[in-house]
């Protein structure tokens, strides 16, 4: 139950454009304890849902209700949150939440340079698949070259970058984050 209300928080923050911050800080609730309740942890007062319900703009009970049969969802090509930084544009085009994981699916267009990113910490996956252009991408030390069609798949939780080599590369990059942190050897 906590990991589809942990969802809905989520969808509804992400729709509205609000970074984790902007929540936290006009709902008056921490931080962290935002974070650990869109992952689908910890166990949430209801004066704490009910803030968040109430600054997201939505009815408390949709929280808890059970979502709607499976319907087509459609992200239109001018639709979605769109982050730029640095000749890098990602536009969340799908999100989703279950028991295991946060899954977040972006189109990438990257302008020919480098975009560097730091730890998305322990577990965070990235997936990616070139559709158009060249690039390097990946961990600093395990970099790889990628060509139209190529894909990839690396942990995250080590700083890594993607290079665009010859002009605009595109792409559809899916980011996994566990709901809990993965067993250590």
């Amino acid at each position: 139950m906590t990991a589809q209300v942990g969802g809905k928080i989520r969808r509804a923050r992400l729709a509205r454009g609000l970074s984790l911050n902007e929540l936290s800080r006009t709902a008056s609730v921490a931080k962290a304890t935002l974070a650990q309740l869109e992952r689908g942890q910890g166990n949430p007062t209801l004066e704490t849902l009910t803030s968040l319900a109430t600054h997201l703009g939505i009815p408390l009970p949709e929280l808890f209700s059970a979502d709607s049969a499976a319907q087509p969802q459609v992200t239109r090509a001018d639709e979605g949150m769109v982050v730029r930084d640095d000749g890098l544009a990602l536009r969340l085009v799908h999100n989703a939440t279950s028991e295991r994981a946060l899954y977040e699916i972006f189109d990438l267009r990257l302008a020919e340079g480098t975009y560097e990113s730091e730890s998305h910490g322990d577990g965070v996956l990235e997936h990616l698949i070139v559709h158009a252009g060249e690039m390097l991408v990946g961990p600093h030390d395990q970099q790889v070259h990628l060509r139209a069609g190529d894909f990839v798949s690396f942990t995250a939780n080590c700083p890594h970058s993607y290079e665009s080599l010859h002009g605009e590369t595109r792409a559809t990059l899916v980011v996994f984050y566990p709901t809990r942190a993965p067993d250590r050897c």
